[in-house]
């Protein structure tokens, strides 16, 4: 195969995203990180709040072990949400967008 064009068809030059600069984090890295602190912190506190449940607690315990326990599994899904967005780039959110404005 040669890189030379037969039919004297121009090709357009590739442009790919810019480098990151080398001298700290980026604004995606630093949300990307804190929506990964989120996924654990969520799993954590979702965790202990299992434990807890699993060892017997008080009849009025129970409502706040599980209402932290529904709040353990918001963060985690908030968590993923953001990581989800950022990690997949264009294809998640163009995904997104076409079931949100689907016209039929």
């Amino acid at each position: 195969m040669s890189d030379d064009n037969d039919n004297g068809e121009s090709f357009e030059e590739f442009q790919g995203r810019p480098d990151a600069s080398e001298g700290g984090l980026t604004m995606t890295e630093m949300v990307m990180g804190f929506g990964f602190f989120l996924v654990v912190g969520g799993f954590l506190l979702g965790l202990i709040r299992l434990m807890g449940l699993k060892n017997g607690e008080l009849s009025a315990d129970y409502e706040s072990q599980l209402d932290q326990l529904y709040l353990s599994y918001i963060i985690m899904f908030v968590g993923m949400i953001i990581t989800s967005f950022l990690g997949f780039g264009g294809m998640f959110k163009r995904a997104m967008t076409s079931f949100i404005s689907s016209e039929e």
